[in-house]
């Protein structure tokens, strides 16, 4: 399906995902980010905006003097004052956003659809002269009328931009409007095209392999989904998605996203949810007996993803649940055998506690000791 196709991977964590509620980056965390988003392999890092605040300006400062593979982007408004700020840092590239929607042109600037249209104009050719690459996104595309989301479109490319970004700012979309979206805008335009979606409505990751597939370059993802309200689509979804199912073999080193996924809980003082894709602490962790009995057999039955292909490890949980492959595969990592006959004893025992949800090593020690069961 995308088999030979370019597909790039922005990562914006160090600028969205810092507009996640209750998150601020030290510049030094950033450094340490971005170094190792950068050996991970993504392909342009959003440094930041650099008008946000002083902090911001020096992180993005800071940031541009890093030795990186991964194309740097300073992120701005569609405005001289911010182009001045990305050019007298020197990052080659600038994301410039316009929201186009009729929401945007009345609330947020107050424009007509022409005022618009010309202040782009200006905003794209000014940059443009200031030697910056440019990629534009049309904030709240997904909510603009398409025949003026084209004409935007054409007007950037016109102006010399390098890229048009769709925002799907609410996240609004869903994966069918995605792709034909997308498709017109492939079809009217010659340059590269960049999907930045939010996750509202849970559907962020499936809204950008929409894209992809529709003919999209490049989808903008942050490490665990960080970002506005409910972030963007998570690194880890898009590229393992990618990788497993569309069969993508991009430059990505998979076994360090446990790291990255750590590291930025770390960071943000957030904690992935458990029952995340990928990286959350139940991705592999069985716990249906008949699902573990299969899984002992052979872990494809009930594993799409290997665990050992992101460095980590498969569990099987011990509760009411429990089948006696569970059971014996648990005690054998213990060190402890036991008779087909005492086993079932055991797991009788374990579900007569349905109170009990989680029995570590020491509960089922515990356990045996008071069955007279030596382990």
């Amino acid at each position: 399906m995308l088999i030979g196709q370019k597909i790039e991977i922005l990562d914006s964590t160090l600028r969205e995902g810092e507009q996640t509620p209750g998150v601020s980056f030290s510049i030094d965390q950033k450094i340490v980010m971005a170094n190792r988003l950068d050996t991970f392999g993504v392909d342009f890092i959003e440094l930041g905006h650099p008008a946000v605040s002083p902090d911001v300006y020096e992180a993005v400062q800071s940031l541009n003097n890093l030795d990186l593979k991964a194309k740097k982007m300073a992120h701005g408004r569609a405005s001289k004052s911010d182009i001045n700020d990305v050019a007298a840092i020197g990052v080659e590239w600038m994301g410039i956003f316009f929201g186009t929607s009729p929401l945007s042109l009345k609330h947020k600037f107050n424009v007509t659809k022409k005022e618009a249209l010309q202040r782009i104009e200006t905003v794209v050719k000014y940059g443009k002269d200031k030697g910056l690459k440019l990629r534009f996104t049309a904030e709240d595309a997904s909510r603009t009328d398409l025949d003026y989301l084209i004409q935007v479109g054409q007007l950037v490319q016109q102006s010399g931009a390098d890229r048009f970004s769709l925002a799907d700012t609410v996240g609004c979309l869903t994966p069918t409007k995605m792709q034909k979206l997308v498709r017109q805008m492939v079809s009217e335009l010659d340059i590269p095209i960049h999907v930045h979606c939010h996750n509202d409505f849970g559907m962020a990751t499936a809204n950008s392999l929409s894209a992809l597939e529709a003919g999209a370059q490049c989808v903008d993802v942050a490490v665990n989904g960080l970002g506005e309200r409910c972030g963007l689509p998570p690194l880890a979804e898009v590229v393992i998605a990618l990788t497993n199912i569309y069969k993508v073999n991009g430059n990505w080193n998979l076994g360090m996203i446990p790291e990255l996924t750590k590291m930025v809980d770390s960071f943000s003082k957030l904690v992935s949810n458990a029952n995340q894709p990928i990286v959350g602490k139940n991705a592999f962790t069985h716990k249906a007996g008949l699902h573990v009995k299969a899984v002992v057999e052979e872990p494809k039955s009930y594993e799409a993803i290997s665990p050992e292909s992101l460095n980590r490890e498969r569990h099987f949980a011990i509760d009411k649940f429990t089948g006696k492959s569970a059971l014996k595969n648990r005690l054998v990592k213990m060190g402890v055998k036991i008779q087909n006959q005492r086993l079932k004893a055991i797991l009788l025992e374990i579900k007569m506690h349905p109170e009990k949800v989680i029995w570590d090593d020491d509960s089922l020690i515990s356990l045996l000791k008071s069955m007279g069961i030596k382990s």
